[in-house]
Formats: structure tokens, C-alpha cells, sequence
């Protein structure tokens, strides 16, 4: 297989398709799972499958590190939300926060899984998104881009009450 096969980049175009792919990433990681996203969209991370499989990655590896970004907690909040629960009880791997107010207008959404796969959405109300399995380069330049608005990121008063 040549390289280019191997960090070949795909579109995805359907939020059937979103889902597949984001539950095929986080079922193949093992140590890493960063999420950037306006409010968890349920269609894509609320389902039980996709929870269990974050679960596995805290469970599997005691050096496993979970982060969540998300830009609106409210609605979340509101409706309940499996992988806050499961933030809840696995609270030493999963971490969770919004963005600062140098990051209010961040409208973009991310899956990054062991550094090396990821799914990029431009548009975080959107489903178009580019991905790939293998890409450590395009990987790296979006992890940097997670770090750098997880390091300046809070959190929200409505994380506190969840007693996360």
C-alpha cells in the first residue's frame, strides 16, 4: 500500500455517514479522544454504541485522556445527555469544557482519535465534514488547534452542577 492510500482523506457528505465513521474512530482508539462540538449533537455521540465505546477507551487504558469542548452546554443540560453521564461517573478520564471568550464565535466540530484519525467539520450545523483513518499530519495540526482552545477554555457553571 502506498503511503498516499494510507492518509487518503474522504468526505463525508450525510449524518448516516457521520455517525458510522465517528463510531468506527472511536472504537479503533485506544488512548486519546478529543471532541470539539456546539452541543454534543445527539445524533452522533447521544447513542448508546458510541458512549460505550468511549467507555471502553477510559476503562481499557489507565492512561486514557478524554476531552470535550463544547460551545453550548444548555441544551445538553436540558435534555440529558449519555456521554455527560458517562462524564460523570468516569470523571477522572473525561474532562469537559466550553470555549473562552477569545474562541465565542468557534463554530467548527472535530473527532480526533489517537492522533492519527480524525473528522473535521468547517461548520459545526453542518454534517459535510473531510476525514481520514491515518493522517498523523492533518491530525497533529488539528489536535494543535483543539489545544490551543482547550488551554484557554472554562468551565461552565452548568458542569459544576452535574458534579462533573
Amino acid at each position: 500500500m502506498s503511503d498516499a492510500a494510507e492518509v487518503e482523506e474522504f468526505t463525508i457528505e450525510t449524518s448516516e455517514e457521520l455517525r458510522e465513521i465517528a463510531l468506527e474512530m472511536v472504537t479503533g482508539c485506544h488512548r486519546t479522544l478529543d471532541i470539539a462540538s456546539r452541543h454534543l449533537d445527539p445524533a452522533l455521540y447521544d447513542q448508546a454504541p458510541f458512549v460505550e465505546a468511549v467507555k471502553q477507551i477510559a476503562l481499557n487504558n489507565r492512561l486514557a485522556r478524554i476531552r470535550l469542548l463544547v460551545t453550548d452546554i444548555g441544551p445538553v443540560v436540558s435534555r440529558g445527555h449519555r456521554l455527560i453521564e458517562l462524564c460523570s461517573r468516569l470523571s477522572s478520564f473525561i474532562a469537559i469544557r466550553k470555549p473562552g471568550r477569545d474562541y465565542k464565535n468557534f463554530n467548527e466540530a472535530m473527532l480526533l482519535a489517537d492522533n492519527t484519525a480524525y473528522i473535521h467539520r468547517r461548520f459545526a450545523d453542518r454534517y459535510e465534514a473531510i476525514a481520514s483513518h491515518n493522517d498523523k499530519r492533518r491530525a497533529a495540526d488539528l489536535t494543535g488547534r483543539f489545544e490551543e482552545i482547550w488551554e484557554r477554555a472554562e468551565i461552565d457553571p452548568n458542569f459544576r452542577r452535574l458534579h462533573i
